[in-house]
């Protein structure tokens, strides 16, 4: 009887009208389904389903248990539910239910190789890239050897190349000998190469065809499909990829190594501890995709639910097909736990995805009105939900993969293009929501992935998620086909850890408005905007946290990047790092405030463009990291129109820098009176904001604050994130002793109560019960889960670390907030990009400059020209090379900074030498005549 209520409760409906189908591990296929006789697989349970769907509400039970799948589940629509007799396949209320794409090995006998190593037989046929023992996954053989302390790229788990082809394909990429490994590979076309790409804005795998030792090279096999643009492994010094080999078997030479010789059908194992092999439960992934739901845009599959599943041990995806996406610089694998293409009404919720090897939730091609509520993402291998629609809905559809790769021309390519707005086909998402999640420690192997990623699609909202620890994006909005999406109360943070140029919010936008280079009137066809960008985009009341130094450049909160239009920004509280606009139109930034070291970055605006700068706060503290001179301006423009103004809108802000309350430069050697008599921000004022507490992140202003009276409005500081049981603050340092607050997951109501733990166990209705805050006085592991009145667990166990050290040391930005003054960065020096004047050109050294490497197009070589006097600069006016312009090769030699430069200059006196620029995605070459 008390199952009954439970149940009831847990739908909310009357379970007496559902047909009601269970499921146990112990179960048997020849049973009926009941819950005394339950079936034993998934397999079964649907087919069962099939008799009653769309006549009647259908409840599919799983019982507390594992479930192994041996093939992917395919639900079609002779399985859809309808509004009214929806389908639901749920664990029991209460239950704990993996659904696992791997096989138990059952029965191995182990014998002893060799130097602490263990062989067992495996059975024919079978193959796998992952091994989990006792349910934790093992590292397949690799060099260098796994660094469990740092896993991220830049720790002992990478090399850095000496050199590369650095251009997609890869054909070889060399090492050092002196730190390469010495081991001689047998059989080394077994081996992957997993690399970040020169540019760092991902990285790829491919396989190895054979090592030359003598050359120090790796020659490379099939691969580097993962990512778009040409920019492939190479480099040097700093800027050099990052890679490491696995699947090598010479080098299973580390506790908790394993490898798979697929010809002898032997499996190697190199044991942590001897004692894990007593009774070791052996799993290895089977599958890639767990379910698939598949219909069409004519008969969707309809209404169908999955709720409180953990999906788990799924095989990576990254050597499957992937396809570039528009011109966004992302290429995807459409696959993913649960996979729906041609679905309608669908949800998944309360589950669970954790060590899954590609996408979590992937919805392709035509989508309406699905949900992803109230889950969990962790350790997947690429994303955690995906929005993706068809190249054929979108009427002039480009990749950079047709430029790059295979030598299209994109304006003969533009000619005869459908000028008709909005979609094509129906073939895209629309509609569909994610929201109340959390996603983090995201992208294990692909390392070009966001916890919400949207393409080619409308109307998508994301909502109340929390997303960190990720090596690129938060959220990802590839293109501009086609706006109206909401993004909203996002808790956003350590994202962009492994990767450069990019935002943990990033956006795209380049349409048929946009023709490859930068907004000048030939570049930026304005009045074509909104035939893709059909709807704004409104992002709104989400805090984005950027506490650390990004590895390249960029790492901006909002950074909406080439092309992206039709935008209004509001009520977003940006800390660490600040907004950048690059070019695009019809931005609204209003409502805003950032605390950074980061000046905000404008660049490269069409003329006219319509965007609005209004009622925002603007808090210029500390110093970049890296440097030890504090950021004195607010602005830092490049490329912006010199004859007209950037913005017919730019008012009613209140700007404060900390460093030096005194200074009022608006832009570099620009002061506030100057900047003001241009037509910006006259009615605007330099003041303390005066926010109310924000080492507790309570970033609104006092009721005296003088942003108010510009117009600003306070906007709520505890509504970010996900709505499950929350921990705040959510860990960290901590000295002498710190209180924690703990709040029940929302949907328990009331009546809900919360357990939690402080010795890292699981906490259960019989751990400590919450009745107030929590005071911490060690180092401390804390987890926390809310229950009902029933004592049904709601939701997932939530836990954060908690480390007490002597003394808490925050970021510049924040440190310099709290105490009201620059006290510098230890140990820091200034890093200041060179200046250096040549034949009237003023010349920057790009890769000493972040900012310059993203706004001009992720060039990290070359001279940037600042400005060029017009009386000394008469031999760059004659060769007609103007200012922003990036010189990378002088008689096709390349030029690596300004000291390569004035080499070629010596060396060519008095002849005309060939100049090789680029600016954005375009190179041109000027004859330039040194005197």
């Amino acid at each position: 009887m008390r199952i009954f209520i439970l149940i009831t409760l847990f739908l909310g409906i009357n379970s007496v009208m559902a047909k009601e189908i269970y499921v146990s591990s112990i179960g048997s296929d020849k049973n009926v389904g009941t819950k005394v006789q339950p079936f034993l697989s998934f397999e079964r349970a649907l087919l069962e389903t099939k008799k009653f769907a769309g006549k009647e509400p259908v409840h599919v039970w799983f019982l507390e248990g594992d479930y192994y799948l041996n093939k992917t589940i395919t639900i079609g629509i002779e399985s859809s539910g309808s509004l009214k007799n929806p389908v639901l396949f749920s664990a029991l209320p209460g239950s704990k239910v993996n659904i696992k794409g791997s096989k138990e090995l059952k029965n191995l006998k182990w014998n002893a190789y060799k130097n602490g190593i263990y062989v067992a037989s495996v059975p024919s046929g079978l193959t796998f890239d992952q091994v989990f023992i006792n349910g934790e996954r093992k590292v397949r053989a690799r060099f260098p050897d796994y660094d469990y302390e740092n896993p991220l790229r830049g720790g002992n788990g990478y090399q850095q190349v000496i050199g590369g082809t650095n251009h997609r394909y890869d054909k070889w990429l060399s090492f050092d000998s002196k730190t390469f490994t010495n081991k001689d590979w047998k059989n080394p076309e077994t081996g992957i190469v997993h690399a970040f790409q020169s540019h760092n804005w991902g990285n790829m795998q491919y396989r190895v065809k054979e090592v030359n030792r003598t050359e120090n090279k790796l020659y490379l096999g099939e691969g580097g499909w993962q990512l778009q643009r040409d920019h492939g492994i190479g480099g040097s010094g700093e800027s050099a990829s990052w890679f490491f080999v696995d699947n090598i078997f010479e080098e299973l030479d580390t506790p908790g190594e394993w490898f798979l010789d697929t010809k002898a059908k032997l499996l190697y194992y190199y044991p942590q501890n001897i004692q894990e092999f007593k009774n070791a439960k052996v799993e290895v992934p089977i599958l890639k995709d767990f379910i698939q739901l598949i219909g069409t845009k004519e008969s969707p599959v309809k209404n169908i639910s999955f709720k409180g599943l953990n999906f788990t041990q799924s095989r990576y995806t990254y050597m499957d097909k992937y396809e570039p996406v528009a011109r966004g610089d992302w290429a995807i694998h459409r696959g993913g736990a649960i996979f729906m293409e041609g679905a309608e009404n669908c949800v998944v919720e309360d589950c669970n995805f954790e060590y899954v090897g590609g996408n979590g939730v992937f919805m392709s091609s035509y989508n309406r009105n699905n949900q992803v509520k109230s889950c969990r993402f962790v350790h997947t291998g690429e994303s955690a939900v995906c929005f993706v629609g068809s190249p054929s809905a979108v009427r002039f559809y480009q990749t950079w993969d047709d430029k790059e790769i295979y030598g299209k021309n994109w304006n003969e390519m533009r000619k005869n293009m459908d000028l008709t707005s909005g979609p094509k086909t129906p073939d895209y998402p629309e509609n569909c929501i994610v929201e109340n999640s959390v996603m983090h420690d995201i992208g294990d192997v692909g390392k070009q992935v966001a916890g919400v990623y949207i393409s080619m699609s409308h109307k998508i909202v994301a909502s109340h998620n929390t997303i960190y620890n990720c090596p690129r994006a938060g959220i990802c909005i590839n293109d501009g086909t086609w706006g109206g999406h909401i993004i909203e109360y996002n808790d956003i943070w350590e994202t962009v850890r492994e990767t450069g140029e990019h935002g943990p919010f990033n956006a795209w936008g380049r349409e048929r408005q946009w023709s490859g280079s930068r907004g000048t009137d030939a570049d930026f066809m304005k009045e074509l905007t909104k035939l893709d960008a059909i709807d704004p985009v409104i992002v709104r009341n989400n805090k984005i946290a950027n506490y650390r130094k990004s590895i390249s450049a960029g790492n901006w909160t909002i950074d909406l990047d080439d092309g992206s239009s039709n935008y209004e920004i509001y009520h977003n509280l940006n800390l660490g790092s600040t907004i950048k606009l690059r070019d695009g139109m019809l931005r609204k930034v209003f409502n805003n405030i950032t605390v950074s070291a980061v000046p905000l970055g404008w660049h490269v605006w069409p003329k006219a463009s319509e965007d609005e700068i209004y009622k925002n706060i603007f808090v210029i503290s500390g110093a970049i990291p890296g440097n030890a001179e504090p950021t004195n301006s607010y602005i830092r423009q490049v490329g912006l129109p010199t004859d007209t103004k950037w913005s017919t809108h730019y008012d009613d802000n209140l700007y404060w820098n900390v460093n030096a309350p005194k200074n009022e430069y608006i832009v570099d050697k620009v002061t506030f009176k100057q900047w003001q008599e241009k037509g910006f921000d006259e009615k605007s004022k330099v003041a303390d904001p005066l926010f109310v507490d924000p080492k507790n992140g309570n970033y609104q202003v006092q009721a005296n604050s003088p942003a108010l009276k510009l117009g600003f409005k306070n906007f709520p500081m505890d509504e970010f994130g996900h709505e499950m049981t929350r921990i705040k603050p959510f860990g960290g340092d901590f000295s002498g002793e710190t209180k924690v607050e703990v709040i029940a997951d929302k949907r328990g109501g009331k009546e809900a109560d919360i357990y939690f733990t402080l010795d890292g166990s699981e906490p259960s209705i019989h751990s400590q019960k919450y009745k107030g805050a929590i005071n911490i006085k060690n180092s401390t592991l804390l987890k926390a889960q809310t229950f009902d009145k029933n004592g049904i667990s709601i939701g997932f166990v939530n836990e954060a670390n908690f480390t007490k050290v002597n003394e808490v040391v925050y970021p510049s930005w924040l440190s310099t907030l709290l105490t009201g003054k620059y006290e510098g960065q230890e140990g820091k020096t200034n890093k200041k990009a060179l200046e250096m004047e040549l034949e009237g050109a003023l010349l920057i050294n790009i890769a000493d400059d972040p900012d310059l490497i993203d706004a001009t197009g992720g060039y990290n070589y070359g001279c940037y020209i600042k400005s060029i006097d017009p009386e000394k600069g008469k031999i760059w006016i004659t060769a007609q090379l103007p200012a922003d312009w990036v010189i990378q090769q002088v008689n096709g030699n390349k030029i690596q900074n300004i000291a390569a430069l004035k080499k070629q200059f010596e060396i060519n006196k008095g002849k005309t030498i060939i100049v090789t620029a680029a600016r954005d995605y375009n190179f041109k070459k000027f004859e330039v005549k040194i005197p």
